[in-house]
C-alpha cells in the first residue's frame, strides 16, 4: 500500500534538470471556507454502534474522528462528500495531506459508471502518529468493493466519472481515532485551456523542487494573467532556514505569511538572467525591491543554480536561497537604525508612529539622518519637539511621507510627488545626482513590511511651490492676487486626508486619525500663508491652535476635520467671489 511522504522531505538534488512530469490540480478541496458538505456514514446501518464526525478545529483542517466499535458486526466509520462529475477528468490520481493517529485508512471514491449497492473504488494508506504526510494514491490502484468484497473483473477506476470521494476507517481496530485532512487533490490532469498548469505549482512540480511545491499547495497562490519571472530556491535551500520555520509556515493560519514570502519570489515580465543582471533592483509581487549584484551575479543575495528554463507562462530561474521579505514596519526599522535616532524622537513627537506603523501604508518614507536634523539651528529643533509645536513638527514630517511604495529608480520618472500633506515635492537631479524636495539621497531602497525608505541628507521644511518669504509674500498677502491658484491644493489635501483618516477612525484607531488630520491642517497652513486674505487664515489657525488643545482623540479628529472642512469651503467662495468680480 502507498506509504506516507514526510512533508516537507528532500526528494531530488538542488540543481535537479526540469523534467516533463506536471502536477497540475484539477481538483482540490483545502477547507479554507469551511469543511462544506462533508457527511458521515457509520455502521448503524447494519447495527453497528461506531461513532464519527466532521468538524473544523481550525481554518483550513478538516477533522474526522469518532471510535470504532466491533460489536454487533459492525467495524466502519466513514465520511464523504460529493464532487462535481468531470472535476476529476485527466487525473493520474489523489493526493492528500493529512496528519493521522498511525491507523490505516481507506481513500473511498464512488463513479457513476460503477453505482451498486455498499460499492466504491478503494485504496488504503497509512499515516504516522501526530506527523503531516502526503499520500499519493495512482488511479490504477484504485479497485472496485461491494459490501467489503473486491470484484475481481471490474473496470478500471475513471476520473472523468467520479462524483464523491471520503475515507473510511475499517482496520478492526476497536478504539478512538483521528484524522486530520489538509486538503484532497487531483494530480497530474491535463489541463484546460486557461487552467493553472503552467501555474507555480506545476512549475515547483516539473522542476522536482518539492517543498517548494508543498509550500504553494499549502498556500493557493495563483500567478498572475501575462508573463512571469520565477525564483525558485531548491529544496536545500528551504533546509537552510532555521528549524521549525517551514513546518510554521506550512500550517493554515499561517497561509497569509506564506503568500507573501512566495510572492517575493515572482516579478511581472518575461526577464532572462542577463536581463536580470543588468537591473539595479527586481520589483517582485510582494511589492518589494530586490537588489541585484552583477558582480556576484545574484539576486536578493541568493545565487543561480539553474537558469532560464522556459515555461509557458515565462522563465524559471533556480535558485539557492529562500527570499524572505522583511516583515519589519517602517517604524520598527527606524526605532532598530543608528541614523534615525532624531527621526524616532520627532515622530513620537509629532504622534505619527501608529500612522507609520504595520497597519498602515504602504507609504514611501524619506528619513532624513541625524546629521540632516542637526544641520538645523539648535534652538529650532528644540522648539519643534516641544508639545505645544507638535502640528508644526507633524506638517514637517509629512512632507517626507508619500503614499504607495516608490523604488528610487521610478522616482525621476515621476518627476513631482504628492506626500502625505497633500503638498508636492520634486525629483531632480543637481549635478548628475538625485534629489528629493531639495535633499540628497544617503541610501536608498531599504525595504519594509508597509513600504520603502530612502534616507536622505537634509530635513525637507519646503514643498514644491510652497510658502513664500519675505517681500514676495507680503507682496501677494495684499491682494489676494493667487487665491484661485490655493483651491486645487486644498482639494488635494483635503481629499487625501479623508482618504487616510476615515478608514483609521472606522477602525477605532481615532489616534491616527486625528494626527493625519493635523497634519493636513498644517500643510493648508502653510499652502495659504502669504497667498489668501489674512482673515482665513486668521480662522484657520485658530481652529487648528484649539484643536491642538482637545485632549480626547476622537473630539480632537471631529475638530480638525471641521477646520479642513471649513477652509475648504472658505477658498471655494473666494474664488468664487473671484470670478464674479472678473465678469463685471
Amino acid at each position: 500500500m502507498p506509504r506516507p511522504i514526510r512533508i516537507p522531505t528532500l526528494l531530488l538534488a538542488a540543481a535537479a534538470i526540469l523534467t516533463p512530469t506536471a502536477i497540475a490540480q484539477s481538483l482540490r478541496l483545502d477547507f479554507q471556507d469551511g469543511i462544506g458538505a462533508w457527511s458521515t456514514v457509520l455502521d448503524g446501518v447494519m447495527g453497528g454502534l461506531s461513532t464519527g464526525k466532521v468538524s473544523q478545529p481550525q481554518p483550513g483542517v478538516l477533522r474526522f474522528t469518532g471510535e470504532l466499535s466491533l460489536e454487533n458486526n459492525g467495524g466502519f466509520s466513514q465520511m464523504r462528500t460529493a464532487v462535481r462529475e468531470g472535476a476529476c477528468a485527466g487525473a493520474r490520481g489523489f493526493v492528500l495531506e493529512v496528519k493521522g493517529d498511525g491507523r490505516t485508512y481507506t481513500f473511498d471514491v464512488r463513479a457513476s459508471n460503477a453505482r451498486m449497492m455498499a460499492g466504491s473504488f478503494q485504496q488504503k494508506f497509512d499515516t504516522v502518529a501526530g506527523e503531516w504526510t502526503r499520500i499519493e494514491l495512482p488511479l490504477d490502484g484504485f479497485r472496485l468493493y461491494s459490501f467489503g468484497r473486491e470484484l475481481r473483473d471490474a473496470a478500471p477506476l475513471d476520473a472523468a466519472k467520479v462524483e464523491s470521494v471520503g475515507v473510511t476507517l475499517a482496520d478492526k481496530k476497536a478504539g478512538a481515532f483521528a484524522l486530520d485532512v489538509r486538503s484532497i487533490a487531483t494530480y497530474g490532469a491535463t489541463a484546460a485551456a486557461g487552467s493553472d498548469d503552467d501555474g507555480l505549482a506545476a512549475v515547483a512540480g516539473r522542476a522536482g523542487l518539492k517543498k517548494l511545491l508543498a509550500c504553494v499547495g499549502a498556500s493557493g497562490l495563483a500567478l498572475p494573467e501575462g508573463p512571469v519571472t520565477i525564483l525558485a530556491p531548491t529544496d536545500a535551500a528551504f533546509d537552510a532556514l532555521p528549524a521549525g520555520v517551514v513546518e510554521s509556515l506550512l500550517r493554515p493560519e499561517n497561509k497569509a505569511k506564506l503568500r507573501t514570502i512566495l510572492m517575493q519570489h515572482v516579478a511581472e515580465g518575461r526577464l532572462s538572467s542577463a536581463e536580470l543582471l543588468n537591473q539595479r533592483s527586481l520589483s517582485t509581487l510582494a511589492g518589494q525591491q530586490l537588489a541585484v549584484d552583477f558582480a556576484r551575479q545574484q539576486v536578493g543575495g541568493a545565487s543561480f543554480v539553474a537558469t532560464d528554463v522556459p515555461f509557458d507562462g515565462g522563465l524559471v530561474h533556480v535558485i539557492d536561497k529562500v527570499l524572505l521579505p522583511e516583515s519589519r514596519s517602517i517604524v520598527e526599522l527606524a526605532v532598530a537604525s543608528d541614523q534615525l535616532k532624531t527621526l524616532v524622537t520627532a515622530v513620537k513627537a509629532a504622534g505619527l508612529v501608529d500612522q507609520l506603523g504595520a497597519e498602515n501604508g504602504p507609504w514611501t518614507v524619506f528619513a532624513p539622518v541625524d546629521s540632516a536634523f542637526a544641520k538645523l539651528p539648535k534652538a529650532t529643533l528644540e522648539q519643534l519637539l516641544q508639545p505645544a509645536n507638535r502640528a508644526a513638527l507633524a506638517g514637517i514630517l509629512g512632507l517626507h511621507v508619500v503614499p504607495g511604495r516608490i523604488a528610487a529608480r521610478e522616482l525621476l520618472q515621476k518627476q513631482k510627488l504628492t506626500t502625505l500633506t497633500g503638498a508636492p515635492i520634486a525629483a531632480r537631479l543637481v549635478a548628475g545626482k538625485l534629489t528629493i524636495g531639495g535633499a540628497g539621497l544617503v541610501a536608498t531602497d531599504v525595504q519594509a513590511g508597509n513600504g520603502v525608505i530612502h534616507l536622505i541628507d537634509t530635513v525637507i521644511t519646503e514643498s514644491l511651490g510652497g510658502a513664500a518669504s519675505g517681500a514676495n509674500a507680503r507682496a501677494r498677502s495684499g491682494n489676494g492676487a493667487n487665491e484661485g491658484d490655493v483651491l486645487p491644493g486644498l482639494r488635494a489635501i483635503y481629499e487625501l486626508a479623508v482618504d487616510r483618516g476615515v478608514p483609521l477612525f472606522n477602525r477605532g484607531e481615532v489616534e491616527g486619525c486625528a494626527a493625519v488630520y493635523e497634519v493636513a491642517v498644517q500643510s493648508a497652513l502653510r499652502l495659504t500663508r502669504g497667498r489668501v486674505q489674512p482673515e482665513l487664515l486668521t480662522e484657520l489657525e485658530n481652529a487648528a491652535r484649539k484643536a491642538a488643545t482637545i485632549e480626547d482623540a476622537r473630539a480632537r479628529a471631529w475638530a480638525y476635520r471641521r477646520a479642513m472642512d471649513e477652509a475648504y469651503q472658505a477658498a471655494e467662495r473666494l474664488v468664487e467671489a473671484r470670478a464674479r468680480n472678473g465678469k463685471q
